[in-house]
């Protein structure tokens, strides 16, 4: 989906070292080398001796059920080239994901799933990640879900729900690896990354990271945010065993709310209140052969996800203030097992999961503010799973039984078709359903059917979506008076295409449109991108080069979002942006140059938080060989 990365390393081995040549020549010894065409190159150092070792085994990821050419599937290069700064950025740009922010990178950062924000699941090495921040009322905040430290992320799109699954930076050479990130660009933004990660003979691996972001905003909402990785590590043979670290803290002001001077509605300073705190993950991971690579594998997983706010109390006369600190942990053990035979794939998965100090929200009267807090209590359960995987030739199968960490039941039926190399179908089938009698919510099916044509190397693909009677989810830390809301059954029809225009460029093309428009689901959402992408292989033999650009249009119609018991709707205008992307390679040094909305267009993605008007994202990623 991005830009394509330096050429592909050699397949690490488990029984011996494998010598390959670094990129980075630290010696002055001169020496004739032969290139990978057999011909002479010029005089160059010789390299010193490198090795690449097992790699830590990787966590569980589904095949692709995409039909039409398209796989949402990144990885680390193509992260950072997809023009994405949060998490949330990266899934708007996958068709029927509904993105809502209230500013720029430090704000708050919802996504819908066919107008759900309870529709979307989020897997960290193969842990559940679960929102603890009693603000969020069990909905995840996509601005503080770090995005940098991650080597691929796979989106799964079932008919109920969509999934990501992330998987986290790994290093496998005993050359140390070193890299620095610095970004710059408008409303005041400085960026700061740096990576380091070693392999050593005896199969230890050491990583380090970190990131340093703070914005200055117009309109508020912008502070400092500091994030850390840490891993160390042990792979040989079939055995791996790997401590893992992550941590987000972010220190964000307090935001104002209707600036515009057309707004009808007066002036709110202090509207949303500002926050401190940090989330983490850590795990203990001890694996038996990979899932990616391995006819059977095994892996036990201990971890421990952490919530703290530490700001005190805020000094909102909007939104619902706080009286004191927050602090609320989970502990996660999973035990995964898998097989992959002859195109089949089974996986067993089971959470056991015990949280303390979970999030309880309590609501008073008609219009009032919901209220949440953390109280000392301690809830366990297990959190099942089966998935059966079928892949042969023109046909992909898949089905899904497993339960979420709401206690909600997941039935989920795939299956994609291929007779010809020009024509392919696709369907998927969902049956969401909470297990707690007391759970107001109701249970519900989705149903998607898609068909593809091929021409002229350019997928043309149409669908249906049918969606039952529902509870949508209330994202309330962007907004207190926020209550869930029944949605009714609705349909819908989708439209993309996908491939090659001419002379090197290329199109991705998604729409869907809904019969109707209701709360947080626009009736009509396009969002078009036009790229180039090449290394110009015939100029640049040994990938020293390469240039991506990009332009991207997003159209969104007019909606609106309901608050208060009553749910009475906010509305939201129609917006159409235009961006632009940057991206030239030029060994093992990427500059990198985004302008969002272009145009200056005023528009909001939340009523009465206006997004910021040309923005400007640029800076410089910087990769060492030692």
């Amino acid at each position: 989906m991005g830009q394509k990365g330096p050429p592909p390393r050699p397949r690490a081995d488990s029984t011996k070292d494998a010598p390959v040549k670094p990129r980075a020549i630290p010696d002055s010894a001169l020496a004739l080398s032969v290139d990978s065409a057999g011909t002479d190159s010029a005089l160059t150092k010789i390299p010193p001796r490198d090795t690449v070792k097992t790699a830590i085994v990787s966590s569980y990821a589904p095949n692709n059920t995409e039909i039409g050419g398209r796989d949402y599937h990144w990885t680390r290069d193509e992260l950072f080239a997809s023009g994405a700064v949060t998490l949330g950025d990266l899934l708007a740009q996958v068709p029927g994901v509904t993105g809502y922010q209230t500013g720029f990178m430090a704000a708050p950062q919802v996504v819908t799933w066919y107008g759900n924000a309870g529709s979307v699941r989020v897997f960290v090495d193969g842990v559940a990640y679960v929102s603890l921040n009693p603000r969020n009322g069990g909905v995840p905040d996509f601005a503080v879900i770090p995005l940098w430290t991650l080597e691929d992320i796979r989106i799964e799109r079932s008919a109920g729900e969509v999934r990501a699954y992330l998987r986290t930076w790994r290093v496998d050479r005993t050359t140390p690896s070193t890299r620095v990130d610095v970004i710059t660009g408008s409303e005041n933004l400085n960026l700061y990354r740096g990576f380091f990660g070693k392999r050593f003979d005896n199969g230890l691996a050491v990583q380090l990271a970190g990131q340093q972001l703070s914005t200055i905003s117009r309109t508020g909402l912008d502070g400092d945010a500091l994030g850390g990785f840490a891993r160390i590590g042990w792979a040989r043979g079939e055995w791996s065993v790997d401590g893992t670290y992550q941590t987000q803290g972010l220190n964000r002001n307090t935001g104002q709310r209707y600036t515009r001077p057309s707004s009808l509605v007066p002036l709110q300073p202090k509207a949303m209140p500002a926050y401190s705190g940090s989330d983490g993950i850590g795990y203990l991971r001890i694996g038996w052969r990979d899932p990616a690579r391995d006819v059977a594998w095994v892996q036990l997983i201990a971890a421990t996800l952490a919530s703290v706010e530490a700001h005190g109390k805020s000094t909102s006369t909007i939104s619902v203030t706080d009286t004191v600190d927050t602090a609320s942990s989970r502990s996660q053990y999973t035990l995964s097992a898998g097989t992959n035979w002859r195109g089949i794939r089974l996986v067993a998965i089971n959470r056991f999961e015990r949280m303390y100090g979970a999030p309880i929200m309590t609501k008073t009267g008609v219009g009032e503010s919901a209220v949440t807090k953390s109280r000392r209590t301690m809830k366990s359960f297990f959190a099942p799973g089966v998935r059966l995987e079928y892949e042969y030739k023109f046909a992909t199968l898949g089905a899904v039984f497993d339960r979420s960490s709401d206690s909600t039941d997941h039935q989920d039926v795939f299956l994609r078709a291929a007779p010809f190399s020009w024509l392919q179908f696709g369907g998927a089938w969902s049956n969401v359903a909470p297990t707690d009698k007391n759970d107001p919510r109701k249970s519900y099916v989705t149903t998607r059917y898609e068909a593809a044509l091929k021409f002229r190397d350019r997928w043309i693909t149409v669908g249906s979506i049918q969606r039952g009677l529902m509870t949508l989810a209330a994202p309330i830390e962007l907004d207190s008076a926020l209550h869930p809301m029944l949605d009714d059954k609705v349909a819908g029809l989708t439209a993309s295409v996908h491939g090659p225009l001419f002379g090197g460029w290329g199109i991705d093309f998604d729409a869907i449109k809904w019969k109707t428009t209701s709360g947080w689901r626009p009736q009509n959402e396009a969002r078009t991108t036009i790229k180039f992408a090449s290394g110009f292989p015939k100029r640049f033999t040994r990938n020293e080069f390469h240039l991506l650009v990009s332009a991207t249009h997003e159209l969104r119609s007019a909606s609106f979002v309901p608050s208060g018991k009553l749910l009475i709707g906010q509305s939201l205008a129609s917006y159409s942006i235009f961006s632009t992307l940057l991206e030239i390679r030029i060994g093992d040094a990427t500059i990198s140059w985004q302008y969002r909305n272009a145009v200056g267009t005023p528009y909001e993605q939340y009523p009465g938080y206006t997004m910021p008007r040309l923005t400007n994202i640029y800076g410089v990623r910087w990769n060492f060989w030692n």
